[in-house]
This record gives C-alpha cells, structure tokens and sequence, in this order.
C-alpha cells in the first residue's frame, strides 16, 4: 500500500469524525469532545491517547523518505 493512499485513508478518517461531530451538535447530543474529556480522566485513557499520538506522528511525520 503507498504513502498517498494511507493519507488519503486518515483524510476520509478525519473528515468522517468531524461530519459526525457535526451532527451530533445539530442533535444535541454527545460529541466526539465530550468523550473524549470523559475518558481523560482515567490515566489509562491518557496513556491510550498519548500512544495513539505517537504513532499517528511516527507514521506521518517520521517515516519521511526525502529525495
């Protein structure tokens, strides 16, 4: 699988979380923000998060291959 397709992959990723976070605001009910400062009170959550981020920048960012 190349680079372009996984970034237009994590492109579809984030603009489904933001359609969906759009509607739920149109509902009135719980967005993706709301969980999300729900589940940061747990450490274990915090550590998910954290580790989710690091892998998100290692695979986007750091894998680079300059020309």
């Amino acid at each position: 699988m190349s680079r372009d397709v996984t970034l237009v992959g994590y492109a579809v990723l984030a603009m489904a979380a933001v359609g969906l976070a759009v509607a739920a605001r149109r509902r009135a009910s719980g967005t993706f923000g709301d969980a999300l400062t729900y589940a940061m009170r747990y450490r274990p959550a915090r550590f998910a998060v954290l580790a989710g981020w690091l892998w998100l920048g290692w695979h986007l960012f750091v894998r680079v291959h300059w020309h």
